[in-house]
């Protein structure tokens, strides 16, 4: 214990000198300048909402309600957001953590391009976090007087120094907006874990996101329009035109014609064609698209200035409301979150559940699926008392689900990853949104989730998972006695891995399908100070 904490804080103190050493110089310019910018609100269409002629079709009445439709396909995922672009005639607002200039970004842009080309007032509010490099190819889409478009809470570095400017000031540039929605006309939304990307989308050549959206309707957008208003109008969101630096820029009609070639090989390509023949699609065209009416909806979303504050200010977090639902679950909670490190508040909550006897299941990803294996070495510690307390602890297997996967030819030969934020309440709500089960979740950055009362999504969502939720398809996990292989005067106890392969009963005392590097990896960032961050 005292040589892990004498390592850290030599690492620390080296990190931190060298760091001020290089940056001293530059420090100031990091923090973001105050700005004069216009404040501005969702526009809705006055009288009838063309667009909600699509999407009419209820299972009951909507008066006072909201009614949502479950997007877990990507295909169907990607089709929703291009309807409503496509259908829209007064505004979208478009907010999204990461935006990736592959063929899914640019195919994207395309549509919206086209959206203000028709007239539609298009906001943009991305989180600066990976847009380098990106500058240039945003403000050139930028010019069209239709489009605006926002950074938050951006590095004022575009170049040299920007990654070691974010390490010199993890405290405020390593804070950022995760919120996850896609607006149209104020009266139809898309929330979910989606970001816009190839890889959220089943078009990345190596790896497959399993991942969640739901589109929503009804009288729960008023909220949803207020979070993204009082994003636009925040002094964390800035105008792009006061952090690019770039003056020879080319026309949006130019822009235009750097997309076009994308859009033509993506409609020929085998994931362009399958969107396109989506059953979302396929039923909303034939006007056949039914949506299910809530019973209650609950719309939580974090301030902006949560950025800014104190992380343990709950007065700008969502975290106290999303503790409040858990309280008063009475049978049964379903957990999935692709990056999973439970607070002490979280451990809590869950102990007192299984003492009233509530079954309790976490998904989350194993060393191998994972993206960040930083993550999985912060949540490797909570194992043992989850497992202790009564949890059913599965991890996703890189290479699950292969017979469902060759049956799309246009998903690639890929590893699968577990990207989907979700929880099921009793069976009857159904929790989604950007929010991971994590420090940086509930402490740092921003997020938005929305609890459902609907005993027909969350019940419908809840036999999905249960069709995947065996040994075959994940690992199990327990807490046990390692064989001695180890030391024969010594017993090793940890986590156990248990699955099937081949028809065949396999078990695991270390992270399956990993290697050697990634392990290590996920070891010593155990040493290093660093989960409050993860």
């Amino acid at each position: 214990m005292d040589q892990n904490r004498h390592f850290t804080t030599l690492l620390k103190s080296i990190f931190g000198l060298s760091l001020a050493l290089l940056l001293s110089a530059c420090s100031q310019k990091i923090l973001s300048s105050p700005v004069s910018k216009q404040v501005s609100v969702t526009q809705i269409p006055k009288g009838e909402v063309p667009l909600l002629r699509r999407l009419k079709k209820t299972d009951k009445k909507v008066t006072g309600k909201s009614a949502f439709y479950p997007l877990s396909q990507p295909t169907d995922a990607f089709a929703a957001r291009l309807f409503l672009v496509d259908h829209a005639t007064t505004s979208l607002n478009v907010q999204y953590y990461i935006y990736e200039d592959d063929t899914i970004g640019k195919v994207f842009a395309a549509h919206l391009l086209m959206a203000a080309q028709r007239g539609v007032k298009v906001r943009i509010l991305i989180d600066d976090m990976i847009t380098s490099d990106k500058d240039t190819k945003w403000e050139k889409f930028a010019q069209h007087p239709n489009i605006e478009l926002r950074l938050f809470n951006p590095n004022k570095l575009r170049t040299f120094f920007r990654n070691m400017a974010l390490l010199m000031n993890v405290n405020r540039l390593g804070r950022r907006m995760h919120n996850k929605a896609l607006i149209a006309d104020g009266s139809a939304a898309i929330i979910g874990g989606r970001n816009i990307g190839n890889v959220y989308f089943a078009s990345d050549k190596e790896t497959f996101f399993i991942d969640y959206d739901i589109l929503a309707v009804g009288s729960v957008m008023p909220e949803i329009n207020e979070e993204f208003d009082i994003y636009w109008n925040s002094h964390e969101a800035i105008p792009s035109k006061e952090v690019f630096a770039y003056d020879d820029l080319k026309s949006p009609d130019s822009v235009k014609k750097d997309i076009e070639e994308e859009l033509k090989k993506f409609r020929n390509s085998p994931i362009g064609k399958a969107i396109n023949d989506s059953e979302f699609n396929q039923k909303i065209n034939q006007n056949n698209l039914q949506l299910t009416v809530a019973k209650r909806t609950d719309f939580y979303y974090d301030h902006p200035t949560k950025v800014k504050t104190d992380e343990n200010d709950n007065t700008t977090h969502i975290s106290s409301q999303i503790n409040e639902d858990l309280k008063h679950i009475k049978d049964d909670l379903l957990v999935i979150s692709p990056y999973f490190i439970p607070s002490d508040k979280m451990m809590a909550n869950f102990k007192s559940l299984r003492e009233k006897g509530v079954k309790i299941t976490v998904i989350t990803n194993s060393l191998a699926s994972t993206d960040v294996f930083l993550v999985y070495g912060g949540y490797k510690g909570s194992i043992k008392a989850l497992v202790e307390m009564g949890v059913d602890l599965y991890e996703v297997k890189p290479h699950s689900f292969k017979k469902f996967l060759r049956t799309k030819e246009w998903i690639n030969e890929q590893s699968l990853s577990l990207h989907t934020k979700m929880m099921i309440l009793d069976k009857d709500r159904l929790g989604i949104g950007s929010a991971n089960i994590d420090p940086r979740s509930d402490k740092l950055n921003t997020e938005i989730f929305m609890v459902i009362s609907s005993k027909k999504l969350a019940q419908e969502q809840r036999a999905r998972v249960a069709k995947i939720e065996n040994i075959e398809n994940l690992y199990k996990l327990s807490w046990g006695r390692y064989p001695h292989h180890f030391k024969e005067d010594e017993m090793k106890y940890g986590p156990i891995w248990h699955t099937i392969e081949e028809g065949k009963a396999k078990t695991y005392y270390a992270p399956p399908y990993t290697g050697f590097w990634k392990k290590l990896g996920a070891d010593l960032s155990t040493l290093l100070p660093i989960k409050g961050y993860l």
